[in-house]
């Protein structure tokens, strides 16, 4: 299971918590001490299998010390079938209250570190998640709201637990997503909301299918928007965001449904949905978005024209819970409004103002436009160009998708892009406003002329 990956975990930050397991003679018997010896020493075999074997050989010893034995130096181990074998071990004790409450004391530890970039392990939260016992889902409720709230860290590391239960994939994975969809954090950050959702479109069950569906109505934007291409991939359907219709519908087929063989291939995101508005075919279903418009030399005349036009539409179709921005790029960036502002008639008014007083000049300064654009709190970008970036902090279009993606690891954001007149698929500039849309999330619309 993926969510064995190496974490950030030092000694400071588990001193007093997970020492090295000291085994007194009152607590345990000379079988168990000789055993646990011998795994102590396996577990240094410079072998990954020796390794793996040792983990697994303390599933039948005191769980307490081997606990200890195992955070964090096998959840850190630089071998991947190491690291499953320790989460699955842990998980043979996840309903083990003195265990869990370990387990407890090593997160809330780490989630008061004050060294940046020390986190606790996301697999340590992963086998709490998966606990039956109410304490433990209690208090790791607890922590986890806390956590997420308090620090980004928080919120990359709930991402991260979402996206290896979507790779694990199974019943207890579910479980354990139904789970996360109960805490506050799902309910108010868009990010965490949005890789549970994600993570449980990934879960080929039936169970899954029904949780998706009752989620539906509490979900909008961008999330709403996840759950309606996933129903619509495995049931062949078009009801969009009507959840009674999907409701009917499970009703009827629950009992003799099956995945198609391509359920994966979910339909193209930003496909265009009737009544609904868009920006150059690409529907816009999220609530909080802002618009990145190019407007350096290339774009003047019939280019920059038509942008303004298709962007004004756009905004006139936005509804009244949407909000909204627009920022303006060449050598320069500059942004209409400094925050998001509620898309009333009133605010539309002046966005058009804005749009009509735009003037083309200057380089192609897309990464400063971007960085700009991810200050926001938007659920979606909708970024428009027409020449490859010549101008800002970053140039390289390699180094931009690389900053792009980090900057929205614990974002969500989905980054969708129009390539005016790119040139041939494959070209720098096709390829490069294609894969912002591929790696976040997004999707790409060509307008060749």
């Amino acid at each position: 299971m993926a969510l064995l990956r190496p974490v950030l975990v030092t000694a400071l930050l588990l001193a007093g918590v997970c020492r090295p397991a000291l085994v007194s003679a009152g607590d345990e018997t000379k079988a168990n001490r000789e055993a646990l010896r011998v795994v102590q020493k396996q577990l240094r075999s410079p072998t990954p299998a020796q390794r793996v074997e040792a983990v697994e050989r303390l599933r039948d010893l005191p769980a307490l010390e081997s606990v200890r034995l195992i955070v964090p130096s096998m959840l850190n181990d630089p071998a991947a079938e190491v690291r499953r074998a320790a989460y699955q071990t842990l998980l043979t004790w996840k309903d083990d209250g003195e265990v869990c409450g370990l387990l407890l004391k090593i997160l809330d530890k780490g989630g008061r570190g004050k060294k940046p970039g020390i986190v606790p392990p996301a697999p340590l939260i992963g086998v709490l998640l998966a606990s039956d016992s109410p304490d433990a889902e209690r208090e790791l409720g607890k922590f986890l709201d806390g956590y997420a709230a308090a620090s980004q860290d928080g919120v990359v590391t709930l991402i991260t637990v979402a996206d290896d239960l979507g790779k694990q994939a199974d019943r207890q994975a579910l479980t354990s997503l139904r789970r996360m969809t109960t805490l506050k954090c799902f309910s108010s950050m868009f990010a965490c909301r949005r890789a549970v959702i994600q993570a449980m479109t990934l879960v080929r069950l039936p169970g899954a299918v029904e949780t998706l569906i009752g989620l539906l109505p509490k979900l909008d934007g961008e999330v709403r928007a996840d759950v309606v291409r996933y129903l619509t991939a495995v049931s062949g359907q078009q009801y969009g965001v009507s959840g009674p219709a999907w409701l009917a519908w499970w009703k009827e087929h629950k009992d003799d449904f099956a995945f198609p063989t391509k359920a994966d291939q979910q339909p193209a995101n930003g496909a265009a949905v009737p009544g609904m508005p868009s920006y150059y075919g690409l529907t816009i279903q999220a609530r909080r978005m802002v618009f990145v418009l190019d407007v350096s030399s290339s774009m003047n005349g019939p280019r920059l024209l038509a942008a303004k036009r298709e962007l004004t539409t756009a905004i006139e179709g936005l509804p009244n819970d949407a909000a909204f921005n627009i920022i303006a790029f060449s050598s320069q960036v500059v942004a209409w409004q400094q925050r998001l502002v509620p898309a009333t008639p009133a605010t539309k008014q002046a966005a058009r103002q804005f749009l009509y007083g735009l003037q083309a000049n200057g380089r192609t300064a897309a990464y400063d436009a971007l960085e700009a654009a991810f200050r926001l709190d938007v659920e979606a970008i909708y970024f428009l160009s027409d020449g490859e970036p010549t101008a800002g902090k970053i140039v390289a279009p390699a180094a931009i998708l690389a900053a792009v993606g980090q900057t929205n690891r614990g974002r969500r954001i989905s980054l969708y892009t129009i390539g005016i007149a790119p040139g041939l698929p494959g070209s720098p500039l096709d390829a490069f406003v294609r894969l912002l849309a591929e790696q976040n999330f997004g999707a790409y619309r060509r307008v060749d002329q």
